[in-house]
């Protein structure tokens, strides 16, 4: 079964986040009203591909390269080993990596540009310290794998699709490092290493920027660094939001009153365009924010009850000022490189469906 981190709403949620499981409940189609896909991007280009590989083994796609194409890890028959995979139509499988399952492998931070697609790949040893490298191959999903990087630090895992990032030749990422924060990169042929330590803890949102988000609790500010040009810009927040914020949006849960009833805004950094985009029983299951300028994606977040039928899953789109209802049994909801995918249906009727936001026009 496939769990994915929700962003949920009202005090507590703002700040403890929890991995949940998205579930329906019978109040769920309040939003009835809500237009569909088909009634507004009757155009956009749209694919599947099922969550059980032909050898019988579940399929969990990290990457899409196409709306037909997705790169993604399965277990071996045997349970043995964890594979990356690329899986191509209905039934096309290559394998590209296969590491010993025992090691606890992670195949994260899936990235594409300039002709090549990059990953990280974390294995644990018998110690269980973590060893992370990085990794990259032809952006259509040809040819073998290459290592460019052996150790790349301590990885800050984030959860978003900015883990990584490729600009000027180069593979980017940040690593932890005590109370800094270590600015890797490395040729996309694998030379010419660079570090640069900076104080504090940051994070990657869109290049080329660097979020910090430590002080934002109750009036706080959400600070933003261009790491090639060494500015910084920040987002004050009012004592009663909850901000998180990309390189160019933020969105914030704003608390109405003490009982925790609030609503969700939605604004630039610089505080201009702001606007409502949910009431408080709306999550997050994905943690970027305003994904290509553009998008939010929302879920319904009051109590559940029927777990076995996923939730209603939603896009606000910022430039109609509307939200768009894409599926109504969602389970778990992930977005990379221009690609929104969810998961509906459990064991051997699961199925993942994507669409190419770039075609919502």
């Amino acid at each position: 079964m496939v769990v994915e981190r929700v962003r949920w709403t009202g005090l507590f949620a703002a700040l403890v986040a929890g991995t949940w499981l998205l579930t329906l409940s019978p109040a769920s189609d309040s939003r009835s009203a809500t237009p569909t896909l088909e009634s507004v991007w009757a155009r956009a280009t749209r694919g599947s591909v099922s969550g059980t590989l032909p050898d019988g083994t579940t399929y969990t796609p990290a990457f899409f390269l196409d709306a037909g194409t997705s790169v993604g890890s399965a277990l071996s028959t045997d349970g043995g080993s964890v594979r990356l995979v690329v899986v191509r139509g209905s039934g096309n499988v290559r394998e590209l990596r296969r590491l010993p399952a025992e090691a606890a492998p992670q195949f994260h931070g899936f990235v594409a540009g300039e002709g090549r697609l990059a990953w990280a790949e974390s294995v644990a040893d018998a110690r269980g310290t973590l060893t992370t490298s990085m990794w990259v191959m032809a952006a259509d999903g040809t040819g073998a794998g290459r290592r460019i990087a052996a150790d790349a630090g301590d990885v800050r895992q984030t959860d978003s699709a900015y883990e990584l990032s490729i600009a000027d030749g180069r593979l980017h990422w940040t690593a932890v490092a005590g109370e800094s924060t270590e600015v890797r990169s490395v040729s996309l042929d694998g030379t010419g290493a660079r570090t640069t330590s900076v104080p504090g803890l940051w994070s990657p949102v869109a290049w080329p920027w660097l979020l910090d988000s430590s002080d934002v609790i109750g009036g706080g500010r959400v600070r933003l660094m261009d790491r090639v040009r060494n500015v910084t810009q920040q987002f004050v927040a009012g004592q009663t939001e909850f901000p998180e914020c990309g390189a160019t949006w933020c969105r914030a849960i704003v608390m109405d009153d003490d009982q925790g009833n609030g609503r969700i805004d939605l604004m630039r950094i610089d505080g201009t365009q702001r606007r409502e985009i949910a009431r408080a029983d709306a999550g997050f299951p994905v943690s970027d924010v305003a994904v290509l300028d553009r998008f939010e994606f929302l879920t319904d977040l009051t109590p559940a009850t029927r777990a076995q039928r996923g939730r209603p899953l939603s896009i606000y789109d910022i430039a109609r000022g509307g939200a768009v209802r894409v599926a109504s049994d969602a389970v778990s909801v992930l977005c990379r490189g221009g690609y929104l995918w969810w998961s509906s249906g459990f064991d051997d009727r699961l199925a993942w469906h994507v669409i190419d936001l770039r075609t919502l026009s």
